[in-house]
């Protein structure tokens, strides 16, 4: 019972061999219910064949008595236990004549029955001897002047030629059921365990995983299987991007706080009575606050599961658009989105707040007039992809600069705020935690940001 609980492979061939066994009893009762039949139906031909020529032999003298030709062309009638019997009884069931094959043996007479009738039954013998009988009635002529004889004539069979003939069918029968049976379960236990190979394949790499001998599963596997492949690879490449993920955070974290720190020590070994001393640590212990609650928040980042339910990006588009004309409402921007299509990606929805969020912010300070937010499907070499696009209308960068602001702690003018890591956080959730591609194209009109995001 643990081999079914825990075997696949098993609980198909035992399976499969009860449906294959009642299938098999049930065609062969059918097939033995045909061939039983169609036997019984052939021994009726040969009492019937067997009546004819009985009939053929017959002659009635003037005396009306029946006399029987002694060369019958039936040898078996002539020997004793041959099997074979025959008798002619008169209309009063007298015995007229018998075959020498009756010899010390009875066979029951048959009922008066119609003329030209045939009556098969089964019979015991007088010895016990199990028979097929076949009565037949016929009115035989003897002249215009006289009164037609009825005569009833009688055939009878062995049962025991049938029992063995439907015996060997049945040996034969079963014998190549059974052997069908055990050729059908090799093989699709054979086919079985090639299907199932791939199953046994992603097990054995899993567990080389954990060994640490493997980094990701292959991927080469059939296509009923891609999905939990690619799962499985989406799941451990957001384990491995959460670990880097929280040890860049710390690392930035440290670097953030390393140089407020230095002025607050500077500021107290310096002069603790100047009139800037309060002034100074304030700032800096407001700065150092801001740096841990942004970094906290950035490591907290859930990253994206392999096995998430789908977010809808329409939704988010959404607040993050409402959020930004609220926020930047001195500027009297006119933000516009477009979300076209369904729309809709496996992921967290912090982690589309923070990328989709980030780069609107960036585009609301930069902007002059007029920011767009636009989302739509698309299909990518055959797979769909989420494609979001954030454009303003500001004094955009020199292309040098594009890579420059993707670095951590880089900051393009330093007098806006923030720590400089804001689009370096966007490209790596973008590129290392959802597999996508993050694009930036600037020029004196303006500034457009692609982010594409494989679904």
């Amino acid at each position: 019972m643990l081999s079914l609980k825990h075997s696949v492979n098993s609980r198909i061939v035992v399976f499969a061999g009860l449906v294959l066994a009642a299938f098999l009893s049930v065609a062969g009762w059918v097939l033995d219910q045909a061939f039983r039949d169609s036997a019984s139906i052939a021994v009726r031909e040969r009492l019937t064949s067997n009546v004819f020529l009985l009939l053929g032999s017959i002659e009635v003298n003037a005396g009306r008595d029946i006399v029987v030709s002694k060369d019958i062309p039936k040898p078996e009638w002539q020997l004793p236990e041959s099997g074979h019997f025959a008798q002619i009884f008169s209309e009063t069931l007298d015995q007229i004549w018998h075959s020498r094959s009756m010899l010390g043996l009875d066979i029951p007479p048959p009922n008066s029955g119609s003329p030209g009738q045939f009556y098969f039954t089964e019979a015991q013998s007088s010895t016990g001897e199990a028979l097929f009988v076949l009565s037949y009635a016929v009115l035989w002529e003897t002249g215009s002047d006289q009164k037609s004889l009825k005569l009833l004539i009688q055939t009878a069979e062995n049962e025991a030629g049938f029992r063995l003939q439907l015996r060997r069918f049945r040996r034969s029968l079963w014998g190549w059921f059974f052997a069908i049976s055990f050729g059908f379960l090799f093989v699709q236990t054979v086919i079985l365990r090639w299907g199932l190979k791939p199953l046994r394949d992603i097990a054995q790499e899993v567990a080389e995983i954990e060994s640490g001998n493997k980094d990701a599963l292959s991927g080469n596997y059939p296509v009923e299987l891609n999905a939990l492949g690619e799962n499985l690879n989406a799941l451990i490449r957001t384990n491995t991007s959460n670990i880097q993920r929280y040890r860049n955070a710390l690392g930035d974290l440290a670097h953030s706080l390393k140089t407020p720190l230095a002025v607050i020590k500077s500021a107290l070994d310096a002069d603790k009575q100047s009139e800037s001393f309060t002034t100074t640590i304030s700032d800096q212990v407001e700065q150092l606050d801001k740096t841990i609650n942004y970094q906290l928040q950035r490591a907290a980042a859930a990253g994206r599961p392999g096995l998430a339910r789908p977010i809808d990006v329409r939704i988010i588009v959404g607040k993050i658009a409402s959020s930004l004309r609220k926020v930047y409402a001195a500027k009297e921007l006119h933000i516009e989105e477009h979300c076209l299509g369904r729309l809709r990606i496996s992921g967290d929805e912090g982690d589309m707040m923070e990328m989709i969020g980030n780069i609107s912010d960036n585009a609301c300070k930069w902007a002059r007039a007029n920011v767009t937010i636009s989302a739509s499907e698309l299909k990518i070499d055959a797979r769909r992809a989420l494609v979001i696009e954030i454009s303003d209308d500001g004094p955009g960068m020199p292309p040098e600069k594009i890579t420059d602001a993707l670095q951590r702690g880089t900051r393009l003018d330093q007098a806006m705020e923030g720590q400089g890591i804001g689009l370096a956080v966007v490209r790596e959730l973008c590129e290392q935690v959802y597999q996508g591609k993050l694009e930036i194209d600037s020029s004196p009109a303006g500034t457009n940001v692609q982010i594409t995001l494989p679904i």
